[in-house]
């Protein structure tokens, strides 16, 4: 709803216009009674509320003007307090409209008989009149309220642009800067304010002629308030076909790197430390582990989903001389085998349909001096592992779609849960690739191997969940250890942490008790802990498979990933691999 209170200036000069034509005293009042604007002895009452107008409230409801002759006698005056002995003789009252709304009454008021002569005299052209008037002041609330929302939408649109990375600059037919954001200010040295000429900050020849021809740029400019080039694009802003200027993004070279490296570059920082483990099985390891971190050596670290084979990889990292530099993952298994060689590799500039401006870096090439963590391994396609032994090989990358040879010095570390050797004696995994990873072999025994860790464990994740949900959940009873001790965990540790997060959340109290342990865990998969003898990808497969057959009343694969403590994907494609039948039940 318009309020005429956000014109009251304009309001109160149309009374007063409207009082010197017609020698006679007027009121406005908008949609909830307050008056807005009077003349006379209503100028000091402005911002009351009118108790009495009770043919202004008609005049609102009704939205037709009324002509009074007789105040104090007609019908709507009955239950003014006045009623009968008003001091008015004749009142006109006309509807204040726009855009088919009532907002508020132009009340013309005569206090004596001259006065009321005027306004009964000649009522058409008078109410005629007093309908341009309405039309005046609506026609400046329409345009108030217009003005009003384009502030905001301005105001709205530069709080987004204010919040880009890149530098936004709108320029005008001439080049004139009209609008910036802060991020252009810095990058420019603007001050708030200035008016400045899009050739005094950059060399816009270029910009202008791509941008009159073909309605965009994008390319590198010279830049003049700060030296160097800067990345720029640039559309025009065209209306009707007429071009009216154009919008251009500036990026920072060196804002750009570093964007993309925070963008690829995990921050999660481990050590040894972090890595829990009690049994001499895990200090050796661990021990074993740090010595290998002191070299630059290819790293390949085997064992189960949920053993902790990514921890182990940041840790021999964080431990290296490399840890100044970044530790760049990634998952061979989880990125389509069309797009995995564009993220290791890189790609130029046009390279593909859909290739972006100016190319890609590859995980390669921003783990310059650091290291790539190649996950999964074993699930790489075979056209992708030359690829890579030529990488280890020469130690350099080649992007797609070009011809530079670019030098990278790099450590890889990879990682699989599935059987290598096997998967080269079934042609899946290539033989020199193997020995080239395999320089330095790490095996991370399952979670049913070290149980003597499992307490230790449970505290840890006992503290870390409990923090998280805002418990205080103080011990865990030895009915539950033992319980938890006596499973096979096909999952491993992940699957364990996912077992204390639901006790912590489910326990009522500040202990972990064995009656809130999930059935399956009372129920432990024995055949884990039967077949040691089997190799490791038969130990997964029929994990896999006493999982899906615990899952299977419920019909949820998902319930089957969290029993294993891995991702839908992955069970998905180890059930393929695998060739296990399912349930019928199974969606």
């Amino acid at each position: 709803m318009y309020c005429l209170r956000d014109i009251q200036d304009t309001v109160q000069q149309t009374a007063e216009a409207i009082a010197e034509v017609l020698k006679i005293e007027v009121e406005i009042a908008d949609y909830n009674m307050v008056r807005v604007a009077g003349t006379g002895k209503y100028r000091d009452r402005c911002g009351h509320v009118m108790d009495e107008g009770f043919v202004y409230r008609h005049v609102l409801k009704t939205g037709k003007a009324m002509i009074i002759q007789n105040p104090g006698s007609h019908e709507l005056c009955g239950p003014c307090p006045h009623c009968g002995n008003c001091v008015e003789n004749a009142e006109v009252a006309s509807p204040i409209q726009a855009e088919g709304k009532t907002i508020g009454v132009i009340g013309l008021i005569s206090f004596d008989e001259e006065q009321a002569r005027r306004l009964l005299d000649n009522t058409e052209s008078l109410l005629r009149y007093l309908e341009k008037m309405s039309e005046l002041i609506a026609g400046k609330i329409v345009e108030s309220h217009r003005n009003r929302q384009r502030e905001v939408l301005t105001n709205q649109l530069m709080t987004v642009v204010n919040l880009l990375h890149d530098g936004i600059l709108v320029v005008n037919e001439y080049k004139q800067i009209t609008n910036c954001n802060i991020v252009a200010r810095k990058l420019l040295n603007m001050s708030e304010g200035q008016e400045t000429s899009l050739d005094d900050i950059v060399d816009s020849k270029k910009i202008w002629k791509v941008v009159g021809k073909d309605g965009k740029f994008s390319g590198q400019v010279n830049g003049k308030r700060v030296p160097g080039q800067l990345f720029c694009d640039a559309f025009a802003i065209n209306t009707k076909g007429q071009a009216e200027g154009a919008v251009i993004v500036l990026k920072d070279p060196q804002q750009i790197k570093k964007l993309v490296k925070d963008a690829t570059v995990s921050e999660i920082q481990t050590d040894f430390s972090q890595i829990l483990g009690e049994s001499q099985r895990m200090k050796d390891l661990k021990e074993m582990a740090f010595r290998v971190a002191q070299s630059n050596s290819t790293l390949l670290i085997q064992g189960e989903s949920g053993t902790g084979k990514e921890l182990f990889a940041r840790a021999v990292h964080q431990s290296s001389k490399r840890k100044t530099h970044s530790f760049i993952a990634i998952n061979c298994g989880a990125i389509p085998e069309n797009l995995l060689e564009s993220e290791l590799f890189g790609y130029e500039e046009g390279a593909f349909t859909g290739a972006q401006r100016g190319g890609k870096l590859g995980k390669f090439e921003l783990a310059h001096h650091g290291t790539v963590f190649l996950d999964e391994i074993g699930d790489m396609p075979l056209h992708l592992q030359v690829k890579l032994l030529r990488v280890l090989q020469e130690r350099r990358v080649e992007r797609i779609g070009g011809t530079r040879s670019i030098p990278i010095d790099v450590r890889v570390i990879a990682a699989t849960n599935r059987d290598l050797e096997q998967l080269m004696a079934t042609g899946e995994f290539r033989e020199d690739l193997y020995y080239r990873l395999h320089v330095i072999p790490l095996f991370i025994p399952p979670l049913r191997e070290r149980k003597e860790d499992i307490p230790l464990l449970v505290r840890s994740f006992v503290e870390y969940y409990s923090k998280l949900v805002g418990k205080e959940i103080a011990a865990t009873t030895p009915e539950a250890i033992h319980i938890l001790s006596r499973y096979s965990w096909p999952g491993n540790v992940r699957e364990l942490g996912n077992i204390i997060e639901y006790a912590v959340t489910m326990a009522a109290g500040d202990t972990i008790t064995a009656d809130i342990l999930p059935k399956r865990i009372k129920a432990p998969l024995q055949q884990g802990v039967k077949h040691h003898s089997l190799n490791l990808e038969e130990l997964e497969r029929k994990a896999i498979a006493e999982a899906l057959e615990i899952a299977s009343e419920s019909g949820n694969k998902e319930k089957a990933a969290e029993i294993l403590g891995i991702g839908r994907a992955t069970l998905y494609r180890k059930i393929k691999a695998y060739k296990i039948l399912e349930k019928k039940t199974f969606f």
